[in-house]
């Protein structure tokens, strides 16, 4: 077969996906508390499903079509298959050609190709799929040192690519959860009296009856549970964040370096693909993403939401025209937005006033882009906190140096999959859609920490800092005056944070509402976001913490939502899940 027709294959299979799964702490049969698992996140996996119990696999082009009651077991996996790009071929879960492993995979693999090559001489493919390679390359693992946490190890040390992958063990019923290092894709956790859960959502937990508090598989991280129910915790993969020598110490240096990596993030993550979309703010970090992809890809339609007349919008359609770039818009009315408030909580799962105002934007452009048919959408999360693009940034170094100001510029990146992350996974993928994160790239990571803070952030009188981002979008052809646009935060230049107090206030709630007890469970609850949690000391405190009357709003519409779990919006801090 040449080349051409070999390249048509391999564009076909590329996989984002929904996982669930269940072990009973009594040795009764889990299998039908599969389907409703399934069935509550749907939107993850139109194009497949799948389930794994007591030693079989069934596999079905639909849901609806899947013959889960033919199977039965005290453990199950379950799988929904969105294929990226189409195909028939590739339904999960995998079994391993010993027959030993089963696995499922939800995320991108980008260097399956050179993996797959490799293994190919050893193991044979069912599928041309980019997550089949993970159940290979994990039994080529084990056989060399019959050790599951030493074969998962070895495995992630050689992905490319971001993932939530169930193993399990049909000789020993042992079933391992993985996350990839930067905590792209999650898998919750939970259990009651009679089973352990776990899926890509909360609500697939609620759903058969596990409460709150639930778990998530911290980054990098492996929770290994073993057919007696009890669960360990094991780092197995380090981003590179720590340690970090200056290698960096000049603009045209760190320009150059930074230019390769990003250039090679954004090659692999946009190849066989002849059209994406993106989210888009007129802020540089998605200007620089459209502006890349627009040179890889047929077609990119960049997609914004907001208020309508919102600076976002507006300076969105002054740089896409400027830029010759395709925009589509979804502009909002005050009314819309307090239609859309409660579906948006139930798809993140969280009430923060913070999150839900961030998240509002975000949903109405993929909306568009569902609209479109498009399958895969690029942001531009993480550059903020790679080049110190946050407004506070510049006061830290003033108040506490630079040293101190790398701990929270690190800390704010590790902590992106509690805070951005997972957020955007769930609004995409409740559209079927897949969101690709080029910055969030592991070269582009190491390339960052290398780099001298002095040049991206200034000591003082720096007003926006990320310069050596800045500097490469001017080398990459887009003009300055873009390159060094002011940026506000989501939830300001959508116009959400002023539109949420005007909702909330129409239903009653205002300062008048708000009693001496509620504050105080605001006081205990966990702060979302480099703003909530430490910017808001060195900035204007009522641009960047909720209103407790419109945190209290939200609470009572989740109030409302027959599928939220209540106990997630008391939820504490949880120190251990938030420590790496």
């Amino acid at each position: 077969m040449g080349k051409p027709a070999l390249h048509k294959i391999w564009r076909r299979y590329i996989d984002m996906c929904g996982i669930v799964g269940i072990l009973s702490k009594k040795g009764e049969n889990v299998v039908p508390l599969i389907e409703p698992m399934l069935s509550c996140m749907v939107n993850r996996g139109p194009d497949g499903a799948g389930i794994a119990a007591n030693d079989l696999v069934i596999q079905s082009d639909s849901l609806e079509n899947l013959k889960y009651n033919k199977l039965s077991g005290s453990s199950a996996l379950g799988h929904l298959r969105l294929a990226i790009v189409g195909g028939t071929c590739g339904q999960q879960p995998f079994r391993s050609c010993d027959q030993r492993w089963t696995v499922e995979h939800n995320g991108e693999i980008y260097n399956y190709k050179k993996i797959r090559k490799r293994l190919s001489k050893y193991h044979k493919f069912d599928t041309q799929t980019d997550s089949e390679v993970i159940v290979h390359l994990l039994e080529d693992h084990f056989i060399k040192n019959n050790d599951l946490l030493y074969a998962i190890k070895k495995t992630v040390a050689e992905l490319d690519g971001v993932y939530g992958i169930v193993i399990k063990d049909e000789a020993t019923g042992t079933i391992a959860l993985v996350r990839d290092k930067m905590g792209v894709r999650q898998i919750y956790y939970g259990d009651n009296n009679n089973f352990i859960a776990f899926a890509s959502e909360r609500k697939a937990l609620w759903k058969v009856g596990v409460k709150e508090p639930t778990k998530c598989v911290l980054p990098g991280h492996t929770i290994i549970i073993t057919s007696n129910g009890l669960l360990q915790d094991f780092k197995v993969a380090h981003p590179p964040t720590h340690s970090m020598r200056v290698a960096y110490k000049t603009m045209a240096s760190a320009i150059s370096a930074y230019e390769k990596a990003l250039v090679a993030s954004m090659r692999k993550r946009t190849q066989d693909f002849d059209r994406v979309g993106i989210i888009f703010s007129g802020g540089i970090d998605s200007v620089i993403i459209a502006w890349l992809a627009k040179k890889m890809v047929r077609e990119v339609i960049c997609y914004t939401g907001g208020i309508q007349g919102s600076s976002d919008i507006v300076f969105a359609r002054q740089i896409a025209k400027k830029l010759k770039l395709k925009l589509r818009v979804n502009e909002l009315t005050h009314d819309e937005v307090e239609q859309i408030i409660p579906e948006i909580i139930n798809v993140i799962e969280d009430t923060n006033a913070g999150q839900v105002e961030v998240a509002v934007p975000v949903y109405s452009a993929i909306k568009l882009a569902h609209e479109d048919g498009i399958r895969v959408m690029f942001t531009g999360q993480g550059a903020d906190e790679l080049f110190g693009g946050y407004s506070w940034y510049t006061k830290v170094v003033e108040k506490e140096g630079y040293q101190k100001l790398r701990e929270h510029m690190t800390e704010d990146l590790l902590l992106l999959y509690r805070e951005t992350l997972e957020r955007e996974d769930k609004i995409a993928m409740s559209h079927s859609i897949e969101m690709r994160e080029p910055f969030l790239d592991m070269e582009v990571i190491r390339v960052s920490m290398q780099m001298d803070m002095k040049l991206n952030v200034k000591s003082r009188d720096d007003s926006f800092g990320k310069h050596v981002h800045r500097r490469l979008a001017q080398k990459l052809g887009i003009p300055r005056n873009i390159a060094y646009r002011m940026k506000e935060a989501a939830q300001h230049g959508s116009g959400m944070h002023n539109v949420f107090d005007i909702v909330a206030r129409k239903h009653g709630f205002d300062e008048s509402t708000i009693s001496t007890k509620y504050l105080d469970i605001l006081r205990a609850r966990e702060k979302i976001g480099s703003s909530q949690r430490y910017g808001y000391l060195f900035e204007n405190e009522r641009m960047w913490i909720a209103e407790p009357h419109v945190q209290m709003y939200l609470d009572s519409i989740s109030k409302a939502l027959p599928t939220f779990e209540q106990n997630v919006i008391a939820k504490l801090t949880n120190r251990e899940e938030r420590s790496h």
